[in-house]
């Protein structure tokens, strides 16, 4: 079983990798950290936004947007 912590260093060597296919460089240790955590924050917007939706779908809310 994976940690958390372990899923964050497979996420930020993915990002390495990524980053480094798109710009034929190695990245600084400061992109791959502001990408990383872009990148979470966006999953969690989305993510969080579809739960709620679905949230309020099941009680029969009307939806904020």
């Amino acid at each position: 079983m994976t940690t958390t912590e372990q899923k964050q260093k497979i996420l930020k060597a993915k990002v390495a990798l990524a980053m480094q296919d798109e710009f034929g460089r190695v990245p600084k240790e400061a992109d791959i950290e502001y990408t990383f955590r872009l990148a979470r924050v966006l999953y969690k917007a989305v993510l969080g936004t579809h739960y709620i939706k679905r949230q309020q779908q099941k009680t029969g809310q009307l939806p904020l947007f």
